[in-house]
Formats: C-alpha cells, sequence, structure tokens
C-alpha cells in the first residue's frame, strides 16, 4: 500500500519493528487491497496517517492540481467520518474534460475511517447518452401517434357502427397506450437527467390533495373511493412536481387494479423523522415471487391484466427513481387475495 498523504509520513509502527507474523499479515492486505479493482483509502484512528491502494494512487498523476484536491477532499471526508459523518459523495475534477469520482465513507470498528474510491465518469456518460436516447426517441414518436389518433377518431366518426369502425376503436386504444408509454418514458427520462434540481419547502398535505386530484375522474369512472384516511400538514424539502407525480402513480395503480366499488386509502403520518405516505388497495394482491420485481422498469406481474388496466410497467420504477432523489424509499407488502400496500418514505423537515 502507498502513503496517499505525505511521502515523509511513517506509519505508527516502522515496519523493521513489526514481527514476523504481523509482517506477513500486513503484506497478505497489502496485496489483496492492490488487487482490488475500486480505491480503497485508510485513515489511522488518531488522523495521523492516510494509507491508499494501487487503484486510489492510479487516479490522478502525482502531485497534479487535481490529485492534490482528490487528496485534500479525501482527508476532509475521512475526517468527518471519525467523527461519525459518514455517507456517499460526488466531486468533479477538471475543466475540460470533467471526471466525476465517487467516495464513500464509513468508519471502523478500531477507531480509524475508510473510504470507496470509484471514478464513475463512464457510468454517467452512459446513462446520460442512454437517457438523452430515450428522450429523444419519444419525441420523434409523438407526431405520429398523434397523426394515427387523429385518423382513428375519425373513422370511428365516419363509419358508425360498421365493423371498420370496431377496429379503428382497437387501433385507437393501442395507440392511447402507446402515448401513455411515451408519456412514461418522458417523465422518467426526464427525472434521471434533471435529477433533483428543484428543492424547495413542500407542504405535503397539498401533495396528497393535488395527486388524488388527478386521479379522481379515473376513479369515478370505475366506482373506485379514494378515501384520505390521515394526512397531516407535515414539510419536506424537494421537488413539488416529483412528489406529486409519485404519490399520483401509487394512486393510480391502486385504482387500476382494485375491482369496481372498491375504496383505495390513503394516509400520511411520520415516523422517526420521515414522512410516510402509505396507498392501499384491495385488489389482486402481489404474489411474494414477484415483490422484489415490481419497481423495475417494464415489469409486470400479469401482462393480460396490465393490458387490460393500461399500465406500461414504468409508473412504479418512477415512484423509485423520486424516492431516491428524495434520499427516501419505497416499499410493497401485499397478499394476494387481500391487497397491496405501497408506502413511500421521504426524510421530513
Amino acid at each position: 500500500m502507498a502513503w496517499l498523504k505525505r511521502k515523509d509520513t511513517e506509519p505508527e509502527t516502522p515496519l523493521h519493528q513489526l514481527s514476523e507474523e504481523d509482517f506477513l499479515t500486513l503484506s497478505r492486505i497489502s496485496a489483496t487491497m492492490d488487487a482490488l479493482p475500486l480505491g480503497v483509502v485508510v485513515m489511522s484512528g488518531d488522523g495521523s496517517n492516510m494509507w491508499s491502494n494501487r487503484a486510489a494512487d492510479s487516479l490522478f498523476t502525482p502531485q497534479s492540481d487535481d490529485h492534490i484536491l482528490f487528496v485534500e477532499s479525501l482527508d476532509g471526508l475521512l475526517r468527518e467520518a471519525l467523527a461519525g459523518a459518514i455517507g456517499k459523495t460526488e466531486l468533479d475534477f477538471g475543466d475540460q474534460v470533467v471526471r466525476t469520482i465517487e467516495i464513500a465513507t464509513v468508519t471502523l470498528t478500531d477507531g480509524g475511517a475508510a473510504a470507496i474510491v470509484e471514478d464513475i465518469t463512464q457510468r454517467l456518460m452512459i446513462d446520460r447518452v442512454r437517457t438523452d436516447f430515450v428522450a429523444n426517441i419519444s419525441h420523434e414518436l409523438r407526431t405520429p401517434i398523434g397523426a394515427i389518433s387523429l385518423m382513428a377518431e375519425n373513422l370511428i366518426a365516419e363509419m358508425g357502427k360498421s365493423e371498420s369502425a370496431r377496429l379503428a376503436e382497437i387501433i385507437l386504444n393501442e395507440v392511447t397506450r402507446l402515448n401513455e408509454t411515451v408519456n412514461d418514458l418522458l417523465d422518467l427520462a426526464r427525472i434521471e437527467f434533471d435529477g433533483l434540481s428543484k428543492r424547495e419547502s413542500i407542504h405535503t398535505a397539498r401533495v396528497i390533495d393535488e395527486a388524488v386530484g388527478r386521479i379522481r375522474s379515473a376513479a369515478l369512472a370505475k366506482s373506485v373511493m379514494i378515501v384520505v384516511e390521515d394526512n397531516p400538514d407535515m414539510s419536506v424539502i424537494g421537488d413539488r412536481a416529483q412528489l406529486v407525480s409519485a404519490v399520483g402513480n401509487l394512486i393510480d395503480n391502486a385504482v387500476k387494479y382494485s375491482d369496481q366499488g372498491s375504496i383505495v386509502k390513503v394516509e400520511v403520518r411520520r415516523e422517526e423523522g420521515r414522512m410516510l405516505i402509505s396507498v392501499a388497495d384491495n385488489g389482486p394482491g402481489i404474489a411474494p415471487e414477484h415483490l422484489g420485481r415490481v419497481f423495475e422498469r417494464f415489469y409486470r406481474v400479469d401482462d393480460a391484466r396490465s393490458r387490460g388496466t393500461g399500465g406500461t410497467g414504468l409508473g412504479l420504477a418512477i415512484v423509485r427513481h423520486i424516492a431516491l432523489l428524495h434520499g427516501g424509499d419505497v416499499s410493497v407488502k401485499s397478499e394476494v387475495g387481500v391487497g397491496s400496500t405501497f408506502t413511500l418514505s421521504i426524510p421530513a423537515v
């Protein structure tokens, strides 16, 4: 292992004073650390020494401006970890060619601290290219979708109750589904690209009221009643439009999978500094083998039922992404034949 902090820094116990067993152990640890593809940096309990493996040392040219800034940033993050403030940080280096380094710090049991260092520049670049592609292709699809919808509507109006009109109605329904998928793809691409660009104090009561208002007409069409059991006025920091979208997706999903005359319950509560929004339905429920995958993109528990409800398989993926952007998460509890409860958890102010 190398001395990343200063060339003149010496270990607390000089190598020649170590026992043979300790020296062999140190050599094995050093060889193992150098074989890791991720950078690893360790700071001693008193903060006087900082060691690094080969992957961490090779990130920047030694003594370059970026290397000096990198070491200073590491030193500060590791000292914060010694004090108990651990976490994950992304730092950008360079001017014309920007490199993004992700540093995750942990506190060690012996009182020291360690950082896992990874160059995520290429991963972010691939994500941006993918997001741009999805957004661009989705925009291009909107024009032909609109044209096909208009022609199908005209055919239905012109042909009355003929077989051709029935076929035109099928075309219109399928194009409507395609349009919903495109809109969801654009929403997901926008969320991924912009991240949490807008941060403000948001009253959760307004978020719930707006989300329920968006779905109320669809619920009435199915004779499904949306009941807000508890909606205390709490505050969170984040993007209001994204949170309304997340809650709206959960309620919309519950309405779609509920039978006529059912009740969808929405509850807001505070637990251990977090705002919890639960949406419960009396739908068919989700089998245990599917619970771990319901938040994946395009994953559908029942393809036939999804076609009937018009689901795109993207709504829950959007909810999870918004939750993660706000430092939270989303979970589900379900029982087949009884119903499902989805809970969105966000840090409260």
